[in-house]
């Protein structure tokens, strides 16, 4: 009777578990946040794209990244770094990435150097820079998205 009821409480719990609510996200504002919103596949197919056409020939085909990302060069700039799970894009806010992308980087150290990234501020509408991010949130873990949300949604109550 004993070896019956052990097994049973087990599955019990689990399916208990697994019908628990997902465990609500609290920003560093210790404001409860709603849930990590799901990302759109046709957002993703499309930003993939943009990606391609656009940002590969730097970041690399799978958004990996330059090889020797972290060493920087002779004019101590860093080489295009990997928007994927490996890089540090996960740790910006939407905001941020978002305009990286369409006013590009400059080194703010050195403003006289020329543009280390290039603006795509002619090249890609609001909507398809969206994808783009789309696009790169879909590379990373839920855990990574789920710090770079807590991230945005920081991001938004300081620059509304």
């Amino acid at each position: 009777m004993r070896y019956i009821f052990v097994p049973s409480l087990a599955v019990a719990f689990l399916f208990l578990a697994a019908c628990a609510p997902e465990q609500s996200l609290v920003n560093q504002y210790n404001t409860v946040v709603p849930p990590l919103p799901t990302l759109d596949s046709s957002q993703i197919a499309r930003g993939k794209q943009i990606y391609q056409q656009h940002c590969a020939s730097c970041h690399g085909a799978n958004a990996e990244g330059a090889a020797n990302w972290k060493t920087p060069d002779e004019n101590l700039n860093y080489p295009p770094p990997p928007h994927n799970d490996n890089g540090h894009s996960w740790h910006h806010p939407d905001r941020v990435l978002y305009e990286a992308i369409r006013d590009g980087i400059r080194d703010t150290l050195r403003p006289n150097q020329p543009m280390r990234m290039q603006s795509f501020s002619d090249k890609l509408s609001y909507a398809e820079i969206r994808a783009v991010i789309a696009y790169f949130k879909s590379l990373w873990t839920r855990e990574h998205r789920e710090f770079q949300y807590l991230r945005t949604t920081e991001d938004e109550i300081v620059n509304p």
